[in-house]
């Protein structure tokens, strides 16, 4: 569970543009959580109970397989919905999330959902460009999926990172990369093998540190 409970509801709606949406009947009901980093949000299989809108923050999508290995399908941040498509399945909720930073996530029960808002066009309405700016981002994640090679990916992922953290120097741990692409951790190494004999990059223990940032950017840019 969440370590605190946020009280200022009202502050939260305005955040994520919801105020004109929930009804004053429903607000008493909200809840504002802060979950701290690598805090789980929602597991597995569990029942739907609330939907969660992300306020601040980040949120990692994991997936399970049958072998218990985890891959990380998605990330969601301000605005984002969690819940959304088992509410319209009515189904249990279908992947575990787990907050990446320290984040801030409204929670709606989901009695108040049937009672309330699926009565407001705005709200569903809402939810329609939520669920579209997914399948939106999954159709061009899958065909990029199909058309780049992983070698692209990976440095596609070093090239983001280091412009993410402003250093030519990033931390990389094989089994959160791993995780992260949907790649072997054979198949990654052999890749880095093969960037280290180009001589665009140079990997210490846990780190990798860039040597040729125009390469890195040539083998990028179709991606």
């Amino acid at each position: 569970m969440a370590n605190k409970i946020h009280t200022d509801i009202t502050n939260a709606l305005f955040e994520v543009n919801l105020q004109d949406i929930i009804t004053d009947e429903a607000l008493t009901t909200l809840q504002v959580k802060l979950y701290k980093k690598n805090e789980t949000v929602i597991i597995s299989d569990d029942e739907l109970r609330y939907l969660y809108i992300v306020i601040d923050g980040r949120v990692a999508i994991h997936n399970y397989s049958d072998q218990g290995n985890v891959a990380i399908v998605d990330y969601v941040e301000k605005n984002g919905v969690l819940g959304d498509l088992e509410f319209f399945q009515q189904c249990n909720y279908l992947h575990t999330a787990v907050a990446v930073v320290p984040s801030t996530i409204l929670l709606i029960p989901l009695e108040i959902v049937h009672s309330h808002l699926t009565h407001s066009v705005s709200f569903l309405s809402h939810m329609c460009t939520v669920l579209t700016d997914k399948l939106m981002k999954s159709s061009v994640k899958n065909a990029r999926s199909l058309l780049y090679p992983a070698k692209n990916k990976l440095c596609k992922y070093i090239l983001q990172t280091a412009d993410k953290l402003e250093s030519l120097t990033i931390p990389f741990v094989m089994k959160d990369i791993s995780s992260i692409m949907g790649i072997s951790d054979r198949h990654i190494r052999r890749l880095l093998s093969h960037l280290v004999e180009e001589q665009i990059i140079m990997k210490e223990n846990r780190t990798i540190k860039v040597l040729d940032m125009e390469q890195l950017h040539r083998y990028s840019t179709d991606f």
